[in-house]
């Protein structure tokens, strides 16, 4: 019985094992259209290292053996390419470089180990004998084993493919700009080494495909390395990288239950899908790995896994605020309060960066849409409407909220919310969750936010709701309109009653007792229509008036 691939990386593994593969092949002839330099950028976790893997094999001159056993079930076995099997393969790998602490020359000694193991491995893959001078600098070290194989005189050409191209850089951008430009920047060493590569392409260099997350480094390498083509928003590979609905619903039939399927797969669209890189492209498309982490525990145990957000792949949230805080601009709060309240921000989607300029709003935007916490969502006249993909984002962003929290000295005390979840969910009430709602957001103040507002209000609610029990919606659509906030049952289903709350918000400045019976009639009005919707039934349903931070009033209507 065949398993799933999940942190399977190397595609004759994955083949030779019998795990399931997601046939990508179809890609090979689209990018041998394409020019012969290419970079391709998608979010960490969407199969770019085994995209890169399966090339390497259908590639490689030494693996001609191999490409019926590979390939046997895939559409390239039956839509071969002119250029199957008809490169050697010269493969570097920085994806494992840790540049958390690290100065310059520690950084650059483990680029330099990866260039050698690169050669190394090239050498003992195809008999070559040459002895690397390791001594040398990057540059001088490729040069000379690329001087070497042109001695060599032979009939084939190299193909260049690089896994995570920007992966050391892209972390020290998070922390430490002047370190990175030192690196990249006109002497650094990385540029050197793809101006290396540039110098023998179209020679004995034939192709080049390289993988990463943004276009920081590529950029700032420009004058190294000019004639690679970004194809990241190219809308003929939009679905290259990543799962597309109907490859996961395929999936969900060779492995799942037929009584779980419709659940399955609704629970991978509300948390793993939603990614789109080309704003004109009709198909988005789910976090690959994620996927094969949900049907790898289904796979062993026959059910769903209490925790959908694999702890060892999910983004870290703590780079969100690097990444906002990036050369100290002045755009931090208004990003994070948009972002937080709305869950989506309206930009424009930048292709390159310079870093010895100021970095402005979309550039920003532009590199939380490249790491994978925004995606392309509509379009408008303003520019494109940028959203949080999915609900494993959004937790990114709930636990960043938390993160701002705690750095203001607010604690979320466990002991009253066990307290607060037990009289929500078996006893259907909010009376303490809406007491401790008010009691945070006058601790907070206006210390977050640029503007206190409902929407305030309302993330408090759903940072406080987090729990495997319930199933928090906001602005959820109903008959007529849209719920501010419903809870429903979550993983096990213990909740005895759907909850709907109808959050109404005054203005301290603007409250009067007109104003407030207004809004206890609209609310109450609201609610009635909402809980005629068949999608909730068996509901509670609760008007919560605001004014200001102070909790004015709480009703079961």
């Amino acid at each position: 019985m065949r398993r799933m691939p999940y942190g399977i990386m190397n595609f004759k593994t994955l083949i030779e094992e019998d795990y399931y593969y997601v046939d990508k092949t179809m890609y090979l002839e689209k990018l041998e259209k394409m020019p012969d330099a290419l970079i391709n950028l998608r979010p960490g976790r969407f199969g770019k290292s085994l995209f890169t893997s399966m090339m390497y094999y259908y590639y490689d001159i030494n693996s001609t053996d191999l490409f019926e056993e590979l390939f046997k079930e895939t559409y390239v076995y039956q839509n071969p390419t002119k250029e199957k099997n008809s490169y050697y393969i010269l493969k570097f790998d920085f994806s494992g470089i840790d540049s958390a602490g690290k100065g310059t020359k520690d950084l650059e000694i483990e680029f330099k180990s990866c260039v050698i193991n690169g050669i190394i491995n090239f050498l003992n893959k195809y008999d070559f004998a040459y002895e690397i001078e390791k001594d040398k600098s990057i540059p001088i070290i490729l040069k000379n084993f690329l001087t070497f194989f042109r001695g060599l005189k032979l009939k084939n050409n190299i193909y260049v493919l690089i896994d995570e191209y920007d992966n050391f850089t892209n972390a020290i951008l998070e922390g430490d700009t002047k370190r990175f430009k030192r690196i990249v920047g006109n002497e650094g060493f990385v540029k050197a080494f793809y101006a290396a590569i540039k110098e023998n392409m179209g020679t004995i260099i034939g192709r080049f495909f390289a993988t990463g997350i943004c276009p920081i480094t590529l950029d700032s390498m420009t004058t190294g390395f000019n004639i690679a083509t970004d194809i990241s928003t190219d809308i003929r590979v939009n679905s290259m990288i990543g799962l597309t609905h109907k490859e996961v619903k395929d999936l969900l039939k060779k492995t799942v239950e037929e009584k779980d399927r419709e659940e399955i797969y609704n629970l991978m669209v509300n948390n793993y899908d939603g990614y789109l890189f080309n704003k004109n492209a009709d198909e988005r498309v789910f976090n690959a790995t994620l996927v094969m982490y949900l049907l790898n525990y289904y796979e062993a145990f026959k059910k769903i896994p209490e925790e959908l957000m694999d702890k060892n792949i999910v983004s870290n949230y703590g780079k969100i605020g690097k990444l906002l805080k990036l050369k100290e601009n002045d755009y931090y709060n208004e990003i994070i309060d948009e972002l937080l309240k709305n869950d989506e921000i309206t930009g424009e989607l930048q292709n390159n960066f310079n870093l010895e300029l100021d970095i402005s709003k979309n550039d920003l935007i532009s590199l939380l849409y490249y790491f994978g916490y925004l995606t392309i969502g509509e379009n408008s006249f303003m520019g494109i409407k940028f959203k949080v993909p999915n609900k494993v984002m959004k937790e990114a962003y709930n636990n960043y909220f938390i993160k701002i929290l705690n750095e203001i000295n607010i604690k979320i005390n466990n002991d009253k919310m066990n307290e607060i979840f037990s009289e929500v969910i078996l006893n259907g009430k909010i009376e303490k969750l809406s007491n401790y709602v008010s009691e945070l957001l006058k601790a907070s103040g206006n210390r977050i936010f640029i503007k206190f507002d409902e929407k305030y209000i309302q993330l408090m609610y759903y940072t406080l709701l987090r729990h495997p029990q319930i199933n928090i919606k906001l602005e959820y659509p109903c008959k007529d309109g849209y719920a501010g906030i419903v809870l429903m049952n979550g993983k096990n289903k213990l909740m005895k009653n759907n909850i709907i709350i109808e959050l109404k918000y005054i203005e301290k400045q603007d409250y009067n007792e007109k104003l407030l019976n207004e809004k206890i009639r609209e609310g109450k009005i609201e609610l009635k229509k909402y809980s005629k919707d068949k999608k909730i039934s068996n509901t509670l349903k609760y008007l919560v008036v605001f004014i200001g931070n102070d909790l004015k009033i709480i009703e079961e209507v």
